[in-house]
Protein backbone atom coordinates (compact mmCIF):
# COMPACT_ATOMS: atom_id res chain seq x y z
CA UNK A 1 0.00 0.00 0.00
CA UNK A 2 1.41 3.39 -0.96
CA UNK A 3 1.54 6.25 1.55
CA UNK A 4 -1.26 8.04 -0.33
CA UNK A 5 -3.52 4.98 -0.12
CA UNK A 6 -2.71 4.50 3.56
CA UNK A 7 -3.36 8.13 4.44
CA UNK A 8 -6.60 8.18 2.46
CA UNK A 9 -7.81 4.97 4.11
CA UNK A 10 -6.68 5.51 7.73
CA UNK A 11 -6.09 9.24 8.07
CA UNK A 12 -2.66 10.74 8.51
CA UNK A 13 -2.23 10.25 12.25
CA UNK A 14 -3.19 6.56 12.23
CA UNK A 15 -1.07 5.94 9.11
CA UNK A 16 1.90 7.64 10.77
CA UNK A 17 1.44 5.59 13.96
CA UNK A 18 1.23 2.34 12.00
CA UNK A 19 4.34 3.22 10.01
CA UNK A 20 6.28 3.74 13.24
CA UNK A 21 4.97 0.51 14.77
CA UNK A 22 5.75 -1.52 11.65
CA UNK A 23 9.20 0.06 11.42
CA UNK A 24 9.98 -0.85 15.00
CA UNK A 25 8.82 -4.41 14.35
CA UNK A 26 11.54 -4.58 11.70
CA UNK A 27 14.02 -3.27 14.28
CA UNK A 28 13.07 -6.05 16.71
CA UNK A 29 13.37 -8.60 13.90
CA UNK A 30 16.84 -7.30 13.07
CA UNK A 31 17.87 -7.51 16.71
CA UNK A 32 16.63 -11.10 17.01
CA UNK A 33 18.48 -11.99 13.80
CA UNK A 34 21.62 -10.48 15.33
CA UNK A 35 21.16 -12.78 18.33
CA UNK A 36 20.86 -15.69 15.87
CA UNK A 37 24.16 -14.62 14.30
CA UNK A 38 25.85 -14.57 17.71
CA UNK A 39 24.48 -18.04 18.54
CA UNK A 40 25.67 -19.42 15.20
CA UNK A 41 29.15 -17.98 15.66
CA UNK A 42 29.32 -19.63 19.06
CA UNK A 43 28.21 -22.97 17.60
CA UNK A 44 30.84 -23.11 14.86
CA UNK A 45 33.02 -26.17 15.37
CA UNK A 46 35.71 -26.40 12.72
CA UNK A 47 36.72 -29.92 13.79
CA UNK A 48 33.21 -31.35 14.01
CA UNK A 49 31.13 -33.09 11.33
CA UNK A 50 31.07 -31.34 7.96
CA UNK A 51 27.24 -31.39 7.73
CA UNK A 52 26.89 -29.62 11.07
CA UNK A 53 29.44 -26.98 10.02
CA UNK A 54 27.65 -26.36 6.72
CA UNK A 55 24.24 -26.03 8.41
CA UNK A 56 25.68 -23.60 10.97
CA UNK A 57 27.28 -21.49 8.23
CA UNK A 58 24.02 -21.46 6.24
CA UNK A 59 22.10 -20.35 9.34
CA UNK A 60 24.74 -17.68 9.92
CA UNK A 61 24.40 -16.36 6.36
CA UNK A 62 20.59 -16.36 6.51
CA UNK A 63 20.65 -14.59 9.86
CA UNK A 64 23.01 -11.95 8.48
CA UNK A 65 20.80 -11.39 5.43
CA UNK A 66 17.69 -11.13 7.62
CA UNK A 67 19.43 -8.73 10.00
CA UNK A 68 20.66 -6.43 7.24
CA UNK A 69 17.36 -6.51 5.36
CA UNK A 70 15.33 -5.77 8.48
CA UNK A 71 17.53 -2.89 9.54
CA UNK A 72 17.46 -1.48 6.02
CA UNK A 73 13.66 -1.62 5.97
CA UNK A 74 13.49 -0.07 9.47
CA UNK A 75 15.63 2.83 8.31
CA UNK A 76 13.51 3.33 5.17
CA UNK A 77 10.20 3.30 7.03
CA UNK A 78 11.35 5.70 9.73
CA UNK A 79 12.85 8.10 7.20
CA UNK A 80 9.65 8.08 5.13
CA UNK A 81 7.44 8.61 8.18
CA UNK A 82 9.66 11.47 9.37
CA UNK A 83 9.64 13.05 5.92
CA UNK A 84 5.83 12.95 5.72
CA UNK A 85 5.46 14.02 9.35
CA UNK A 86 7.59 17.14 8.88
CA UNK A 87 5.47 18.30 5.95
CA UNK A 88 2.02 17.56 7.37
CA UNK A 89 1.48 20.90 9.13
CA UNK A 90 -0.95 23.28 7.45
CA UNK A 91 0.76 26.60 6.73
CA UNK A 92 -2.42 28.63 7.22
CA UNK A 93 -4.01 27.26 10.39
CA UNK A 94 -0.88 25.51 11.80
CA UNK A 95 -2.74 22.27 12.61
CA UNK A 96 -0.85 18.98 12.44
CA UNK A 97 -2.02 15.92 10.53
CA UNK A 98 -5.63 16.89 9.83
CA UNK A 99 -5.57 16.40 6.09
CA UNK A 100 -7.04 14.45 3.24
CA UNK A 101 -5.39 13.14 0.09
CA UNK A 102 -6.53 14.73 -3.16
CA UNK A 103 -3.83 13.39 -5.50
CA UNK A 104 -0.57 11.49 -5.69
CA UNK A 105 2.13 10.40 -8.07
CA UNK A 106 1.97 6.87 -9.40
CA UNK A 107 4.31 4.58 -7.46
CA UNK A 108 6.04 1.65 -9.09
CA UNK A 109 6.43 -1.73 -7.44
CA UNK A 110 10.05 -2.56 -6.70
CA UNK A 111 11.40 -6.01 -7.42
CA UNK A 112 13.06 -6.42 -4.01
CA UNK A 113 11.63 -8.57 -1.23
CA UNK A 114 12.07 -5.67 1.17
CA UNK A 115 10.90 -2.99 -1.27
CA UNK A 116 7.47 -1.41 -1.29
CA UNK A 117 5.41 0.80 -3.51
CA UNK A 118 5.98 4.48 -2.85
CA UNK A 119 4.80 7.89 -4.05
CA UNK A 120 7.17 10.63 -5.15
CA UNK A 121 4.67 13.22 -3.89
CA UNK A 122 1.20 13.40 -2.34
CA UNK A 123 -1.18 16.33 -2.82
CA UNK A 124 -3.14 17.01 0.39
CA UNK A 125 -5.77 19.42 1.65
CA UNK A 126 -6.33 20.65 5.21
CA UNK A 127 -9.69 19.47 6.52
CA UNK A 128 -10.06 22.58 8.68
CA UNK A 129 -9.28 25.50 6.34
CA UNK A 130 -9.10 23.87 2.88
CA UNK A 131 -5.49 24.91 2.18
CA UNK A 132 -3.76 22.61 -0.36
CA UNK A 133 -0.10 21.69 -0.53
CA UNK A 134 2.20 18.97 -1.76
CA UNK A 135 4.14 16.56 0.43
CA UNK A 136 7.32 15.47 -1.33
CA UNK A 137 8.84 12.11 -0.47
CA UNK A 138 12.59 12.64 -0.69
Amino acid sequence: MTPAQGIAKLGFRRWYERELIEGHMYLVTGFLAFILIAACVEQINWRGPLLQLISTLIALALGAALCLGSLRRFNFMLARAECFGEQSICEKCKIYGVLKVIGASVGEESGSVFGAADNAWVRVQCKRCGHEWRIDNQ
